[in-house]
């Protein structure tokens, strides 16, 4: 007796098994969430990093449902407007997965001006450069193609996308003459940001928006962590990465500007 409810038990185990691990159900993707930047595309300052703002979109199907779409960070954490030009934006052009980018995110250009570049027209200029890349490589819209490292012809530019490029939210340093100085070089990049992409062609089936952070995140409390415990330690060692409040606001001003498009 004690034998056959052993067997019965072993063959009910192993014929629910498969039910279990399967019941996961694998829908076909219609669209393509890809974020590109620097430490905050990535998610750095929220716990944990995957309450990110490119995260948060994701998760809450802000672009889709996440059973419609397909998600990618290549975002870096000290990436610069040359690595995203350069290195972000041909990874995702060459990759010519089956289902390509529907969305693409972008926040990057303050690890320049933060690691003493100064000159903001040009590193908004870098950044105008990546979203001409994405929409038009191989044609005559860009002096230099993007190439495929096998065979040397350029990679096939993004078709139907809607790219989202923000500038960057308020950093209230404590000390005025730093917070002056932050606060100039995060002005002229904005300014500078839109200038550029004026000036780059759209095809008529994409789409290309400036996600605006600076403006709603003025006098907003809580947004950064350098207002947090441990956030600054001298006039030039301070954290101005986004707090876990600080992702959720750049995710709705991201959703703001999605809205506003359709």
């Amino acid at each position: 007796m004690r034998t056959a409810c052993v067997f019965i038990a072993l063959f009910t185990a192993l014929t629910i098994a498969p039910a279990v691990a399967t019941a996961q159900i694998n829908f076909p993707k219609t669209g393509y969430l890809a974020a590109l930047g620097d430490s905050v595309a990535a998610g750095d300052g929220a716990l944990p990093v995957t309450n990110g703002y490119a995260y948060d979109l994701y998760t809450r199907g802000v672009f889709g449902t996440m059973q419609e779409m397909e998600f990618s960070n290549a975002a870096l954490r000290g990436a610069r407007s040359w690595d995203l030009r350069d290195h972000q934006v041909p990874q995702l052009l060459c990759a010519e997965n089956a289902q390509r980018p529907t969305v693409v995110t972008i926040t990057a250009g303050a690890n320049d001006f933060i690691r003493g570049d100064l000159d903001v027209l040009s590193i908004a200029r870098r950044v105008a450069d990546s979203v001409n890349l994405l929409l038009n490589n191989g044609s005559v819209f860009v002096a230099s193609a993007v190439l495929d490292p096998v065979t040397f012809t350029p990679c096939r530019a993004l078709g139907s996308v809607t790219i989202l490029v923000s500038n960057y939210y308020s950093m209230p340093h404590p000390i005025p003459i730093v917070a002056a100085q932050l606060d100039a070089a995060l002005q002229g990049f904005d300014q500078a940001l839109r200038f550029w992409l004026q000036f780059v062609h759209v095809p008529a089936d994409s789409r290309v928006a400036v996600v605006d952070l600076y403006t709603p995140s003025l006098d907003r409390q809580g947004l950064v962590t350098i207002e947090r415990r441990l956030g600054i330690e001298g006039p030039l060692v301070y954290d101005v990465h986004p707090t876990n409040v600080g992702h959720a606001f750049i995710a709705k001003q991201f959703e703001r500007a999605w809205n506003g498009l359709n």
